[in-house]
């Protein structure tokens, strides 16, 4: 017959007891005491049929956060869910609950006994807020968890962190326990233990950093990561600390070293990690040596070892240090060092012998063409193309005696005395000479005289060094490779 104008609802008072503040509001959610409040002004304010739906709208909640507020409240005995289809709620006052004796009897004996239990584990040492309590048993209704998975959670957050540690914290464990597919006390047993490993390795890998207190969270998430994801074994996350060997030493600069093993090695046990170390210790050791003997003492750090590295890719560690010494003597850099072994590679020389007698073999075909040239009056230094000549020469059969008598006429020569003195070997060999009477009995050949065409036998005036002549490993050539490059 009678009803309030909607507008005056406005102007009314939802009467909320003290007692409620000062017993309940403390160790409550935000969100639960907003649910709280808002269902007791919809007992007054609201139609009968009002749904959880709207409840949730009107408080930019989700139905499932309402529902868990109100079971929070249930548990203490300030709420009371009396129908199921549709769910309907019947609030107490907080003052009534506390007068009531019936109070004590409609209350969750579950969660009665669940108190105990936690209770019990605490015993005299700590004093266990109501707030804890609840909180703890939400991991059993909200979570999902047993409340034996849980009792052995809070035993071992104990255990670990001793009886003053954080709910909060505990509360992520049991999230980590729900999406790791916890369900029986056995599965709660194993996750624990692993756990308990985690916090164990984590604190003796503070103790090798020589820090004695216990783990942050981010310190126990980056060991978990270690053990779980990387599978490192304990013992290789303790000798990888040995790295550590600038600044102060902390989670964050092992989580660096222990990526790189885990990206470019792959070691997972501490027998393979020191190992790994050793052989990146002699890496750079070598790496050094060869920088050292180039000249370059300074060049040290990943640079130089990558630069190595790539170096090593194609030749040994002697070949780098003969190129090295070469270079160093002519005044070279690592560009010309790098195109120098490249140059031997592709000549089919991978072998610090190799590479000597082959340096040997220029070495004493470049004195023989030397003395040659000094008795043709021809001026230059040797090339690869000198040496091809020479080689031919001595396929004729014709020793350095014979191939100096030739040299002898072809020093009458105007121009081209090289391609002239091949002109005479070639007549003699043609003609079967094969000794020093026969060739000076012999004619001279004509001199050609130059003409608009240039001959192969011509080309040696124009010193156009090839990556043949680089193989020399001669000043001269080096310079010139580097000026082709510009």
């Amino acid at each position: 017959m009678f009803e309030l104008d909607q507008e005056a609802r406005a102007f009314c008072v939802t009467c909320v007891e003290n007692r409620f503040l000062t017993d309940y509001l403390p160790a409550a959610k935000g969100d639960y005491v907003k649910v709280y409040l808002w269902g007791l002004y919809a007992c007054a304010n609201k139609e009968p049929d009002y749904s959880l739906e709207e409840m949730a709208h009107e408080l930019d909640l989700s139905v499932s956060d309402i529902e868990a507020a109100l079971r929070y409240w249930e548990r203490r005995s300030l709420v009371s869910r009396i129908s199921d289809n549709p769910p309907q709620y019947r609030f107490f006052s907080a003052v009534q609950r506390n007068m009531s004796p019936s109070g004590a009897v409609q209350a969750d004996m579950e969660y009665v006994s669940f108190a105990e239990a936690v209770y019990a584990a605490f015993g005299d040492r700590r004093k266990v807020k109501p707030s804890e309590i609840s909180m703890a048993w939400e991991w059993v209704k909200d979570i999902g968890l047993s409340p034996e998975a849980v009792l052995m959670l809070l035993h071992h957050c104990i255990g670990q962190r001793g009886v003053n540690f954080s709910f909060r914290i505990a509360e992520r464990l049991a999230v980590s326990m729900k999406e790791a597919g916890v369900q029986s006390p056995d599965d709660a047993e194993a996750f624990l233990q692993h756990d308990q490993a985690v916090h164990e390795g984590t604190r003796k890998t503070l103790s090798r950093m020589g820090k004695r207190r216990l783990p942050t969270d981010d310190e126990l998430a980056l060991y978990e990561k270690w053990i779980t994801d990387w599978q490192f074994e304990p013992q290789a996350i303790l000798d990888a600390c040995r790295e550590m060997t600038s600044g102060d030493p902390s989670f964050k600069y092992l989580d660096g070293i222990l990526n790189r093993l885990h990206k470019e090695s792959g070691v997972k046990t501490g027998a393979q990690v020191q190992k790994q170390f050793d052989l990146e210790e002699d890496e750079k050791k070598k790496a050094q040596e060869v920088f050292t003997r180039l000249g370059m003492g300074r060049f040290s750090g990943p640079a130089a070892v990558r630069q190595y590295r790539e170096m090593l890719a194609v030749q040994p560690h002697e070949v780098l240090l003969l190129a090295a010494d070469k270079c160093f003597k002519t005044k070279h850099n690592l560009e010309d060092m790098t195109n120098l072994i490249e140059a031997w590679k592709k000549k089919g020389l991978q072998t610090e012998a190799d590479v000597r007698q082959y340096v040997d073999k220029v070495a004493e075909q470049n004195a023989l063409l030397k003395e040659i040239f000094e008795a043709c009056g021809h001026n230059g230094r040797p090339t690869e193309a000198d040496r091809k000549l020479y080689e031919k020469w001595a396929g004729f059969g014709y020793d350095q005696e014979l191939i100096l008598c030739a040299a002898e006429q072809a020093r009458s020569a105007e121009a081209n005395k090289i391609g002239y003195l091949n002109r005479v070997l070639e007549m003699w060999h043609d003609a079967g000479i094969t000794d020093i009477s026969q060739a000076r009995a012999r004619k001279k050949p004509e001199e050609k005289k130059k003409s608009g065409k240039t001959v192969s036998a011509q080309q040696y005036g124009q010193r156009q060094y090839s990556e043949e002549e680089l193989l020399a490993v001669s000043d001269d050539l080096i310079e010139e490779a580097r000026k082709q490059r510009g």
